[in-house]
């Protein structure tokens, strides 16, 4: 009696690749790294913001006005003289909204009290000052 081992060989060689795994794996790569990816704050800069032992979260609706250590102002990082700053805050902050102040540690504190009194004459209601937890 003989054995026959079976042909795994096709017939014809394949004319084609189908790619359509390809493509699933693809979109499942990039739905991966969109999910996972961490998103930049459009605000953020290189700030040396002060310590403080008491911190906590502010709205997420607020309006964040950054100055830097050369007391250039930024909101919502946008770059805008002092001059410019009320009308840009009646503009984009809301009724009694909230403004974060994100300030360098070498920003004198006129600087940051006129910003804060120009921010509550164009009608902020609530007004927070941004710093890091002390460790």
């Amino acid at each position: 009696m003989s054995l026959r081992r079976p042909r795994f060989e096709d017939e014809q060689p394949a004319q084609a690749i189908n790619i359509s795994p390809l493509i699933d794996v693809i979109f499942i790569l990039l739905i991966f790294f969109i999910v996972t990816m961490v998103f930049a704050d459009g605000s953020a800069m290189d700030l040396d913001v002060p310590s403080a032992s008491n911190t906590a979260d502010a709205k997420s609706d607020s309006l964040t006005v950054a100055i830097g250590a050369d007391s250039a102002l930024y909101v919502d990082g946008k770059k805008y003289t002092f001059a410019a700053l009320p009308a840009v805050l009646r503009k984009k902050l809301p009724p009694n909204g909230a403004v974060i102040l994100r300030a360098d540690e070498k920003v004198s504190v006129s600087t940051l009290v006129s910003v804060m009194d120009c921010a509550k004459e164009n009608g902020a209601g609530e007004i927070f000052v941004s710093a890091r937890k002390k460790q």
